[in-house]
Order: C-alpha cells, then sequence, then structure tokens
C-alpha cells in the first residue's frame, strides 16, 4: 500500500456499496469481497453501517483502493446499501464529514460519480449537493453540552460550554474543530466537530422551552426505570413534538425521540424569584469556563438564573456589571436585598438576602452560600477591589 500525506487530499469521495438495502453488511464483509479482487484488502477508509455504525477500513495515512486515478488525493466512504439509506447513516456520514473537512479543509466532498468520469452512479446521490445543505446548517450539541475552547487543540483553555439545543454559527474550521458562534450570548469558541450536530430544519409548530430543573435525565420511554439516553442542565432548550401527562416527547438532534419529565421546564416570568434557581445549584463544583451542571463558574449561575426568568444577560461577570448598571441601579451594600447582584473584577455573587449570597467560587471550589460580612474582606483583598452592588430594576 502506498502512503497519504494529509497535504495530499483533495477530495473526500462518498460511496455506497450498491447491496440490497436490506442487506446488513458490515466492514469486514467488504474487506473478504475486495480480497476477492485481488486487492490489499478493503478499499475504503470507512464503512457506515445500515445502523449508523462507522467501522474504519484503511488508515487515512494509506492510499484507498476506491476511485481509479485519485486514489492518491482522497479518502473514501462507503454506505451500505443502494438507494435508500437511513437516518442513522446519514448523521453518521455527516459527522465523519465534518471531522474530515475540518481536519483536511482544502479538501472538496463528493460522490464517486463526481470524483472522476465514470458510467456509475454510486452513490446514487449527489453527494455534493446533500453536503452544500449540511455545513450552512446552524449547529447544535449532541449530548447535553459541549466544551468550547479557546484554541482548536485538544488541552486548550475553556472558554464557556454550549448546552443542548443551543444554536451555534460556524465561523471557522481547522484541525477537527469548529470555531462557532453562540447564538445565546455571541460567545465565540473552537468545538470538536464531532461533538455538534446540525440543529433541526424541521422545527416549525413545535413548541420550544428552556429546561429549568439543575439537571434532568432524558430516558427512552416514559418510564423513571426506562434507560438514560442523555442528562440535560438548566438552560438548554427542548424541542416538544408530544406531552402525555406528566411526560414531555422531546426531538433529538440525532433523530429518534426522547422523555423527560414536563416539571423539569415549567415556564417563569422576570417577577419569578431567579435566586431560587441559582439556589438549586448549591454544592455543585466549582469548574471556570463550566456552564452546566457538571460544574460551573460565578457567571455562569448568574446567566443561567436569570434566563430562567426570561431575563437575557451576558456570559462573563464583567460585561455583566456593565448590563446591570443599565438594567439596574448601584446601591449601598448596608442595604442588600435578596436578588441584588455583588461584583468584584472577574467575580459575580448573588444575593439570598441582606446577610447571605451565593457564588460558585475557587475558594470552596463550589457554588456556596455563605454570610456576606464574612466574604466582602475576602474578596476585597482578593481582587484588590472594594465590592459594587447593584439592584435589578
Amino acid at each position: 500500500m502506498q502512503p497519504l500525506h494529509p497535504d495530499a487530499i483533495k477530495m473526500l469521495v462518498v460511496h455506497c456499496s450498491d447491496t440490497p438495502d436490506d442487506e446488513q453488511l458490515r466492514a469486514i464483509d467488504i474487506q473478504h469481497m475486495h480480497l476477492g479482487f485481488g486487492w490489499d484488502g478493503i478499499g475504503y477508509h470507512y464503512v457506515i453501517g445500515r445502523d449508523g455504525r462507522c467501522e474504519a477500513g484503511r488508515p487515512e495515512f494509506w492510499q484507498g483502493a476506491h476511485v481509479r486515478g485519485v486514489n492518491d488525493v482522497s479518502l473514501g466512504v462507503c454506505l451500505i446499501g443502494r438507494t435508500n439509506f437511513t437516518t442513522a447513516q446519514m448523521h453518521r456520514l455527516e459527522l465523519l464529514l465534518r471531522d474530515w473537512t475540518a481536519r483536511y479543509p482544502q479538501a472538496r466532498v463528493v460522490g464517486h460519480r463526481d470524483a472522476t468520469q465514470t458510467d456509475k452512479t454510486c452513490p446514487n446521490f449527489d453527494a455534493a449537493a446533500w453536503w452544500q445543505t449540511r455545513i450552512t446548517a446552524r449547529m447544535t450539541p449532541v449530548a447535553g453540552s459541549a466544551e468550547m475552547l479557546a484554541k482548536p487543540e485538544d488541552g486548550a483553555a475553556l472558554e464557556t460550554e454550549s448546552l443542548f439545543g443551543e444554536s451555534l454559527e460556524v465561523l471557522d474550521r481547522h484541525n477537527g474543530y469548529l470555531r462557532v458562534r453562540l447564538a445565546t450570548d455571541g460567545y465565540e469558541g473552537w468545538v470538536k466537530a464531532l461533538s455538534l450536530t446540525p440543529a433541526s430544519d424541521t422545527d416549525k409548530g413545535h413548541e420550544h422551552r428552556l429546561i429549568i430543573a439543575p439537571a434532568v435525565v432524558v430516558s427512552a420511554a416514559p418510564d423513571v426505570k426506562s434507560r438514560c439516553l442523555l442528562k440535560l442542565s438548566l438552560g438548554a432548550r427542548i424541542m416538544i413534538t408530544d406531552e402525555q401527562g406528566e411526560w414531555l416527547t422531546i426531538a433529538l438532534p440525532t433523530g429518534g425521540s426522547g422523555y423527560l419529565p414536563a416539571c423539569a421546564c415549567a415556564q417563569l416570568s422576570p417577577d419569578d424569584d431567579y435566586v431560587g434557581v441559582a439556589e438549586t445549584f448549591a454544592g455543585v463544583a466549582y469548574h471556570y469556563g463550566g456552564r452546566s451542571h457538571d460544574g460551573l463558574d460565578c457567571s455562569a449561575l448568574v446567566q443561567l438564573s436569570l434566563q430562567a426568568a426570561g431575563i437575557a444577560c451576558p456570559r462573563n461577570s464583567g460585561d455583566q456589571e456593565r448590563w446591570a448598571r443599565t438594567a439596574g441601579t448601584i446601591i449601598d451594600a448596608s442595604t442588600l436585598e435578596r436578588g441584588d447582584l455583588l461584583f468584584w473584577p472577574g467575580h459575580v455573587a448573588i444575593c439570598q438576602s441582606g446577610q447571605m449570597m451565593l457564588h460558585p467560587n475557587a475558594h470552596h471550589h463550589a457554588v456556596t452560600s455563605e454570610r456576606i460580612d464574612g466574604a466582602l474582606p475576602r474578596l476585597a483583598n482578593a481582587t484588590g477591589s472594594p465590592v459594587t452592588a447593584i439592584r435589578l430594576m
């Protein structure tokens, strides 16, 4: 087998096995087939089965044997079937191509029939046109959240997190990552391509709600004993397709449905107590840049709690202070009430009363409720600045 250098890859070629759509072939079957042709094993780099399972064929650093004349400048993936490919297959193909196009930005997506002059119709659909509809789509996390990093590399600093159902605009691609802008607050960062999928384009007519519980399980069936599909956090956005009693049916971004209790997304208003929402996070781990129940920072708790009450605010504490100054009024720290916000350079806390405040913080490594008179001198010393108290109007 001949080596294939990453810089040489100019095409990402989609194939089909041209076998009956009800035939459940795997990569090992294609391997035996191609060995029978006298080849050096399977000619594709990946094979996607009818169930959406993606199996490796040749390593990406070896030339394939899938399109005569362009094997030295291409990667190939094969969909099992002939014409009626499954939703799971197309979703997995999209994830693979998003990974490939991020790592090989110079390469274009084509079908076998368009990769070279041939009488073949493989993969029996216009792969390039289909791909164009997918890359223009807005994205959303596949799981409960997706990390947004400072750089397109493993181990880069966490900037924030995008939550399930939030919309992301793709700005750039590099090294298996997508640079995205979060519609919720305009935040930008790099997200692994495989952790995102296009947001639904069939959501018209369906109700959308925010999760207001600190965390909730999405089940495979409307039964508390059912298998957990994923976990969602406060601020996740769901599309409801049905409501039966205490259970909501929601659409999953990868296709199919899940179920969660209706009480997890009861609607609040700006007159409701956003502090009560924040208090449900007491004891949750502090995580700088985090924005979910797995761990979050001070400004994330403020943003998500206010959002649950229908009040939009920025993501970072500095921006939040500037926003609060226009949405409220500065008050004396001796007149604090429930719902007031306390700001220091790089930090924010929520007043539970005139005596107690709540904040995720590195001192306690958790979301902590503590006395204000004890916290003020410590935070003033740590930040080099006295507190600024603001009451939202």
